[in-house]
């Protein structure tokens, strides 16, 4: 009777243990701490996509800077020429006023686009400098989930090896034949419980009424005996 007891003992702690194997992969504070990881990932690579943004428009702006300065360099040219009473020729006089007009469009279409430039850029600063602050609140966050989560994790792992050694104890004590039939008779039926408690007269584990014969058959001593319904193996609730 000892024996199954401690058996019976045995697949309580191993349940537990199993219980507390799953909980470890759904702990709260871990999943929180996940899905927090995630949000900030996701910040961070936003974060680092207006940076970009930026960068090109900076470049974007520079390059237009760089042909309004030639372009302006050309004028002063051209109206130089143009002013210096030295083009005699009316064609080729005309043809020098069509050229400063159409680098003057030129350079105020430009001069329009850098505008734009400065707009978007000063757009995209303060947008990053939002998002900057944002995502300092969120890393300050993860980091107090992050020590919550490495708490809780520690606390079901400590109760994971409090009950793998209390486990091994157990099974210490238990004869190793009956030990195996445990082990494979637990395989059997799906790593659920497999030794059931004989309560009032039913099956602890399928609440089916069991032949008063089985009683008798219970309290011998060395014999097994097993639920007709569920094949659990039964013991005797003192």
């Amino acid at each position: 009777m000892e024996q199954r007891r401690l058996l019976w003992e045995l697949q309580e702690v191993e349940q537990e243990k199993n219980k507390k194997e799953q909980d470890l992969q759904k702990i709260p504070s871990v999943l929180q701490y996940r899905e927090k990881y995630k949000k900030v990932d996701l910040a961070e690579k936003k974060l680092q996509q207006k940076g970009e943004e930026l960068s090109a428009e900076r470049k974007a702006q520079r390059l237009k800077e760089m042909d309004v300065a030639k372009i302006s360099t050309l004028l002063e040219e051209f109206n130089s020429k143009l002013y210096n009473g030295k083009i005699g020729n009316a064609k080729e006089l005309e043809s020098m006023e069509k050229k400063v007009s159409s680098l003057g469009k030129d350079k105020e279409f430009r001069e329009d686009e850098i505008i734009v430039h400065m707009e978007t850029i000063e757009n995209l600063e303060s947008e990053i400098n939002h998002l900057q602050k944002q995502l300092k609140e969120e890393k300050e966050t993860l980091q107090k989930l992050k020590m919550h989560a490495r708490r809780d994790r520690q606390s079901v792992q400590d109760e994971l090896e409090k009950l793998s050694r209390d486990g091994e104890e157990l099974a210490a004590k238990i004869d190793e034949g009956l030990l195996k039939k445990y082990r494979e008779l637990s395989k059997r039926l799906g790593g659920g419980r497999c030794v059931s408690p004989v309560q009032n007269g039913f099956c602890g584990i399928c609440n089916v009424s069991l032949p008063s014969s089985f009683l008798a058959r219970l309290r011998t001593p060395g014999q097994l005996v097993y639920c007709e319904n569920c094949s659990s193996l039964l013991i005797l609730e003192e």
